[in-house]
């Protein structure tokens, strides 16, 4: 099908109906009555060559075609409305808005309290919502507007070109042991580094991390005996055994305020992580998205 032979209204039937899978709800949404609804709804369904939704006893449902149709609709919809409408003013001071971060511990640990600590200064009604990131990245709730940003680590994120994407910060890696551990002294080489016993923080349930591929560089193999999905169990068992435990060292150094740790450096040609901040075209570029970029990259430099 051409683009000039569709009237570009049914799209926002199509959204509609999609969305509230329901013709007269979806008729309230726009504003039309429900047989105009039901009047496009079979128009759309001629035009495609599909029912696009069918009635079952659960409700209406979408069949496959309109699922794959729905997404890039939607994205299209997005981007004429940032086009067409005037960019609002955003206000942080005034502003409730909810901002939904996807991100891993890290960011939870090092950014996300700092963060908190300044909108109570300067926009007290924003909030924050994280959403655990997992091993996928979420691209359906970054082109929807559901997730704002993600920010990770390049070991984690596999980013399409089509988004887009900042490094933020590039963060040396550091080793953690048990305070009293008087076997291990202030740097580790290789030797050392591969002959303690390893606590592998893993946040996204993967078996091997850029330690493991540096090793690999130089023949060498790790010997891995627990592995963790959070830094605080990870520092827990460190704090009570011989193990050694490589994370970030903006991690490091917080929990070796807390915890009976030390930090250890590492071999001078460890790599560092990237931490990249990610969002989507469509909806990054939003005067308050912006503004939240940009007070978190401030953060994050202090």
């Amino acid at each position: 099908m051409k683009l000039h032979q569709l009237d570009l209204n049914l799209l926002l039937a199509f959204d509609a109906l999609m969305t509230c899978r329901h013709v007269t709800r979806a008729a309230e949404q726009l504003y039309i009555s429900q047989p105009a609804m039901s009047h496009a709804l079979n128009r759309l369904r001629e035009q495609f060559a599909d029912p696009l939704l069918v009635k079952t006893p659960q409700g209406m449902q979408p069949t496959a075609r309109a699922l794959k149709l729905h997404a890039g609709v939607q994205q299209a919809l997005h981007l004429l409305e940032q086009q067409l409408g005037e960019m609002e003013e955003f206000e942080p001071q005034r502003s409730d808005r909810r901002f939904v971060i996807s991100t891993t511990d890290y960011v939870e640990c090092v950014l996300i309290p700092p963060l908190i600590s300044r909108l109570k200064e300067i926009a007290p009604q924003i909030q924050i919502e994280i959403a655990i990131l997992r091993d996928q990245l979420p691209e359906a709730e970054l082109a929807n507007g559901e997730i704002d940003l993600v920010l990770g680590f390049d070991e984690y994120m596999d980013v399409p070109r089509y988004l887009c994407r900042e490094t933020w910060l590039q963060e040396p890696l550091a080793g953690l042991v048990q305070q009293q551990n008087d076997q291990v002294g202030e740097q580790l080489d290789l030797t050392q580094l591969i002959a303690l016993p390893h606590v592998f923080h893993s946040p996204l349930g993967t078996r091997e991390s850029m330690v493991d591929r540096y090793l690999t560089q130089h023949g060498l193999q790790r010997r891995i005996s627990a592995n963790s999905q959070s830094y605080l169990s990870a520092a827990a068992i460190v704090s009570q055994t011989d193990h050694l435990l490589v994370l970030p060292q903006k991690v490091a150094s917080m929990l070796a305020g807390y915890w009976p740790l030390r930090m250890v450096a590492l071999p001078d040609d460890m790599p560092c992580y990237h931490l990249n901040c990610v969002w989507h075209p469509a909806q990054g570029e939003h005067p308050s998205v912006i503004w939240l970029r940009q007070l978190m990259q401030q953060l994050l430099v202090k």
